[in-house]
C-alpha cells in the first residue's frame, strides 16, 4: 500500500496504514510512504534519471512545499528535452527499472525504508511453506 507522507514522519504514516490494514494482512504488509512526495522518489537516483530522461536533477534538501516536487519533476522532464505530457509521471517505470536503490535510498530516507521492509518481507515469505 502507498501513500505520500505529505512530510510526516514515515512510522506516523507506516501506522495509518497498518491501521487501515486487516489485521491478517498486516505480517505482509509493505508501506510506502514518499516522503513527502512520490515524485521525489523518481528524482532520488540522479544517475538513473539522467539516463532516462537526459537530465541530472539537483534534489537538495526535502521540501514540504505542496507541489515542490511535482514542478521540480516537470522542471527535470523539460530540461532533457521532453514535451510535457504527463508531468513526468510517464517515466515512472523506466525510472524504477533503471533506479539503483542503493544510491536512491541514500538520497532519501523514506525510499530506503520501503526498500527495507520490501527486502524483510520477501525474506519472511521466502522462508515460509506454502499455504495449503
Amino acid at each position: 500500500m502507498s501513500i505520500d507522507s505529505n512530510c510526516q514522519a514515515f512510522a506516523q504514516t507506516r501506522s495509518e496504514i497498518e491501521s487501515a490494514t486487516r489485521s491478517e494482512f498486516r505480517d505482509l504488509l509493505v508501506a510506502a510512504c514518499p516522503n513527502p512526495h512520490i515524485e521525489r522518489w523518481f528524482m532520488a537516483d540522479p544517475d538513473s534519471f539522467h539516463t532516462v530522461v537526459g537530465h541530472r536533477p539537483a534534489l537538495g534538501p526535502e521540501k514540504c512545499e505542496r507541489g515542490y516536487y511535482k514542478n521540480e519533476l516537470k522542471q527535470a522532464v523539460r530540461g532533457g528535452g521532453h514535451p510535457q505530457t504527463l508531468g513526468g509521471i510517464e517515466f515512472a517505470l523506466p525510472l524504477t527499472i533503471e533506479m539503483d536503490l542503493y544510491r536512491a535510498g541514500k538520497t532519501d530516507s523514506s525510499l530506503k525504508a520501503f526498500v527495507d521492509d520490501l527486502r524483510t518481507r520477501l525474506r519472511r515469505l521466502r522462508g515460509r511453506e506454502p499455504r495449503a
